[in-house]
Order: C-alpha cells, then structure tokens, then sequence
C-alpha cells in the first residue's frame, strides 16, 4: 500500500519536474529564467544602420529586426521570400508605426541574389553599424542550389561569407561594427562524430561522419551519397563557428567585432522538413506530440534573439573587447568552442570558401 501511495506521489512530481529539466537539457525556456542581459538594455540606436537576414513572422530574425527598430535602428529586413518579407514588415509596423525598417529581397542560396543585393545597399551609400548573419535552414534533404552546391551548406555558410565580404568595407568605413552569426548547439556534431569516427565503425556512423572534416567533400553532387541532412547541418553550424572566429582575426585592430552564438533550443519552423517526413512515412499521428513538446520546451522566438541581439548592440561588446568567441544563451558567457575548431580549420575554411565566390567578389 505504501508502494502504491509513493508511486502515486510520484507520478505527478515527475510530470510537473520533467518539462523543467527538459527545457534545461536542449536551452529551452529554462536557461531565460537565469538573471542577465536583456534587450530592454539595447542602447538607443538613432543613426544606426543594421540588415537582418532571415526576417521571417514566428522566428528569431524578425524579433531581432523589432528589438532593434525600437531602438530607433533603422533595419533591413533582408529575406528571400518577398511575400512572408513584406508580411514581415507590416506586423513590424504595426507594433512600431514609425519605425524605420524596409524589406529587400535576398537569396542566400543564390550567389547572384547576394551580389545584387549587396551592390543595391552599397549603391545607396548609407553607412552599416550591425550585420547579422541569422538565416538558415535545417536538415533539408539533399538539394543543389542554382549554383550546384549542397544546399544547407550554401545557405548557413557561403551565401552568408559572400555578403559580410561585400559589405565589409562600409561595415569598416561605418565602425564601430558588428558582424554577428547566428550558429547552433549542432556546431558541435563534426567533432562529436569524428571521435566517433576513430573507434566506430562505419556501418555504425551516419553518412558523412569521419575523423577529419574536409568541407571541399562535401559541396556538390558527387557528395550526394555521404549525405546526412543532420551531419550536413553540423557541418554548416560549424561552419558559422570558424567564418565568425576567422573573420574577427582578419579584423583584429579594427573596431569591427565579429562572435557567433547558439541562439537556444527555440520553437520555429526548422523543423518543417523532418515533420513533412514523418507525415509521408505514416506517422503524422506523431507530429502533434512533436508539437506538444516543442511549446513544453523550448523558448518562444523572442527569446531566442537575446544572446544574438546581445553580441550586436551592448556596450560590454566593445568595453571588453569581445571578439570571435561563441556565445550561449543568455547572451551569459562564451562557451567552450567545438572541439574541431582551430586556426588551421578556420583557414582551410576561409580559402575554400573565398575560391568559391571568387566571381562574386
């Protein structure tokens, strides 16, 4: 009987801890509860010119183009799709009516886009105070860009260094700067699963997996057969980590601050792929338990700007002297870099990635 009464005790304790706990292992809305910096701190931005890509209604990009719209930035909106850009902007406008922000079309995926919409900011010679690198997609299938790259890697990563590299010049001319990229917690699966790789065998491994990252082997179609939308995904978050990292030594002495977060385990729609996935394989039912345990867990969008909207506005930024480190949420300290991280990775990255758009530059 006393068996019984425990056990019935327990039940309710661990449904009402679980979620808690939950939350805390994947970043999720526990980590906002811990005190620290909050946007409410953003100083007044009058003057200052940022672009946002990746603005979309529901994700942490539009909430970073709000925070920093109410604070009298005056924000870009830079999106690829024009019509959820404008649906965007709208809702901006009607939570801030004279804010000043715009929408412009932009397509990470597409070298061409960024280009163009690189040489239309620059021809309109406003000055860029903020920079940030937030659009991405998420363990999609294999897909190729119009340019032939895989595509999660040309979206996170590349479409991302050829913009920064464009607008580096007016982000210098306009310094103080910031250039902040938004990664993953997923930054740290290359290294995970390359010692992985050293004791496993492959059978055992996803594709993709082995002990040393060559990014050169996996961006085009002939990488289609080691593809791993997950893997690929580490793979681009990573790549986030090193450009960020790579970019604020190329950088050193300027008053251009480069960093890179994990914006936090936060409810958007990433996750659109995988849920598609499992409605084609038979198992819908299961989505909505999927979408029951992303509101129990993870933080809403606009708390999930927080550690992205710290590295572009706050003051301690520059008092610090912060620069290619690897923010966690809250925006609470730099956290211990992906094992595979190093100058030489960030080389082998940078030249890869400069051959690439060499036409673009």
């Amino acid at each position: 009987m006393l068996s019984l009464r425990c056990c019935t005790l327990a039940v309710p304790i661990l449904a009402a801890v679980a979620p808690f706990f939950g939350s805390f292992a994947v970043d999720g809305w526990v980590v906002d509860l811990i005190p620290g910096w909050r946007p409410s701190e953003i100083p007044d931005l009058t003057g200052k010119v940022a672009i946002v890509t990746g603005p979309t209604l529901n994700g942490i990009g539009y909430e970073t183009a709000l925070e920093l719209a109410r604070k009298g930035a005056h924000v870009i909106l830079a999106g690829r799709s024009r019509t959820k850009g404008e649906q965007a902007l709208r809702e901006l406008k009607r939570v801030l009516p004279d804010a000043h922000a715009e929408f412009s079309e932009l397509d990470l995926a597409s070298l061409a886009s960024v280009k163009s919409f690189a040489k239309g900011f620059l021809q309109r010679q406003l000055p860029l105070h903020i920079l940030v690198n937030n659009a991405g997609i998420m363990a999609n299938p294999f897909t190729l860009t119009k340019d032939g790259f895989e595509s999660q890697f040309a979206t996170n990563h590349l479409g991302h260094f050829l913009l920064t590299r464009l607008l580096l010049p007016v982000l210098e001319k306009s310094a103080p700067a910031r250039i902040v990229t938004v990664s993953s917690a997923a930054a740290y699966f290359p290294g995970v699963l390359s010692k992985l790789a050293a004791f496993l065998p492959p059978a055992l491994l996803p594709a993709g997996a082995s002990p040393e990252l060559d990014y050169s082997k996996h961006l085009r179609a002939d990488s289609e057969p080691i593809y791993s939308p997950w893997v690929a995904y580490g793979q681009s978050k990573f790549a986030n980590v090193l450009f960020a990292s790579a970019l604020a030594r190329r950088v050193a002495g300027k008053k251009i601050y480069s960093n890179s977060c994990h914006p936090g385990g936060i409810s958007t729609n990433l996750l659109k792929f995988q849920l598609g996935a499992l409605v084609e394989a038979g198992w819908g039912s299961v989505t909505g338990l999927i979408h029951a345990s992303k509101d129990m867990l993870l933080m809403e969008p606009r708390q999930g700007a927080v550690t992205q909207l710290y590295l572009a506005t706050s003051p301690e930024v520059e008092s610090k002297d912060i620069r290619g480190q690897f923010y966690r949420p809250q925006a609470t300290r730099a956290i211990v870099p992906p094992p595979l991280l190093s100058v030489e990775m960030e080389d082998h990255l940078w030249n890869l990635s400069e051959s690439l758009v060499a036409g673009y530059l």
